[in-house]
């Protein structure tokens, strides 16, 4: 299995069990949290904007469209 059809599975999972959403969390926490650091310089208003775009992925979840490109690139749109 490669990795964008895990992911695929992975949100799959997460739409029907908020818990399941932990797992992208995980697997995308580090890549979103440096991302916004780098442009922000700042660790508080980065914790803050990385817990609202997680908060604000699983919240919609079920718009999320699948293209055949990983799901970090939604998260970096919302963040």
């Amino acid at each position: 299995m490669d990795n964008l059809e895990l992911e695929k599975q992975l949100v799959d999972a997460a739409r029907k069990d908020p818990l399941a959403f932990g797992e992208l969390y995980d697997r995308y926490y580090d890549q979103i949290y440096n991302y916004i650091y780098k442009r922000t310089l700042n660790i508080g208003i980065t914790e803050e904007i990385t817990s609202d775009t997680f908060y604000k992925a699983l919240d919609k979840i079920w718009m999320f469209r699948w293209r055949n490109i990983p799901f970090s690139a939604w998260l970096y749109k919302i963040a």
